[in-house]
Parts: structure tokens; C-alpha cells; sequence
């Protein structure tokens, strides 16, 4: 259930966005917070307003991460974190193959901090590697066709970490 300060902060922060765009992250918001993440503002360390974030302070996590048109681009920027799929479509996996590129977070190996990694596939077959520890992948722009698919990641992942921190 979404309480009247997590509904103001979701409010306030989809009438920034275009009108074409807002019932999907509305929709995105309001399943983050049915799955127990709350909404928080993200500051510059001006003081400046730069995103919504959805965390659970439970486990210490933060899934995703809203900037509105204007902070970084033209467009609104959504970035989630999600490496315990397994499978996702082609669009995330351009995103991801995309991201990847942008942010030379390569990586070809486990190591001991490893949370885990996105694997994707180039053109040519190869396949790449981003280390996922920390890491929010940008997978904006978004239409109405990929919010089932997103919230059905947030899930994956929430339950992923739920189980992780039942075994600490």
C-alpha cells in the first residue's frame, strides 16, 4: 500500500515528465513500492533535485533510479538493476549491450565482490560481460509495451536478494 508521503513524492515527480510518459512510470513507481521499495529524492550536492530512487532499507538495496528530462539529457533516463534474470528481450538486451558500451564496465571473470554479472551478445557472437556490483543499467527510453516486462524484472531481482539476505 502506498502511504500519503510515498504517493506525494511519486506525484510529484510524474508531473514532471512528459504527459505521454507518465502513466508508465507511474505504473513502474507504484509496483516498486508494492514490492516494499520506498520512494526517496536524490540530490546534487547543491541541494538540486535529480531523481526518484526506490530502495529497501531491509536489505540495504537500491533497484531502481528515475532521473526526469533535463538532468542528464533530453529524455527521461531509467535505470534498474535486474542481474538475477536469466532471460529478457531483445530490447533489454540491446539496453543492456548499449549501457555496457557507454560505461566500459566489462567484466570476464567471478571475483570474490562479484553480486553478479549481465551477460549479452554482440553482432559477431562474442559474448561481453558487465559486472553488475553496484550498478543501475539505463534502459530508458521506455514505452507502455515494456513495463510488464520491466516489473516482472524487479521482481526477479527483489526476490534474488530476498533469498540472499535470508542466507547472511
Amino acid at each position: 500500500m502506498v502511504t500519503s508521503n510515498q504517493r506525494k513524492k511519486i506525484d510529484d515527480f510524474v508531473t514532471t515528465l512528459p504527459e505521454n510518459e507518465r502513466a508508465i512510470y507511474l505504473d513502474i513507481a507504484e509496483y516498486a513500492v508494492e514490492l516494499g521499495y520506498a520512494p526517496s529524492n536524490e540530490k546534487n550536492a547543491h541541494g538540486i533535485f535529480i531523481a526518484l530512487v526506490f530502495s529497501k532499507n531491509k536489505i540495504g538495496k537500491r533497484l531502481i533510479k528515475i532521473h526526469p528530462p533535463g538532468i542528464y539529457s533530453n529524455e527521461t533516463e531509467f535505470k534498474m538493476q535486474f542481474y538475477a534474470a536469466t532471460g529478457y528481450s531483445d530490447f533489454i538486451h540491446e539496453k543492456l549491450r548499449q549501457d555496457a558500451d557507454v560505461v566500459r564496465a566489462t567484466c570476464e571473470r567471478q571475483c570474490e565482490k562479484c553480486a553478479g554479472k549481465y551477460v549479452y551478445v554482440y553482432p559477431d557472437g562474442r559474448k561481453g560481460f558487465r559486472c553488475a556490483i553496484h550498478s543501475l543499467v539505463k534502459l530508458s527510453p521506455l514505452g507502455a509495451r515494456n513495463t510488464n516486462e520491466i516489473k516482472e524484472l524487479m521482481k526477479i531481482q527483489d526476490e534474488f536478494w530476498i533469498e540472499q539476505s535470508q542466507c547472511e
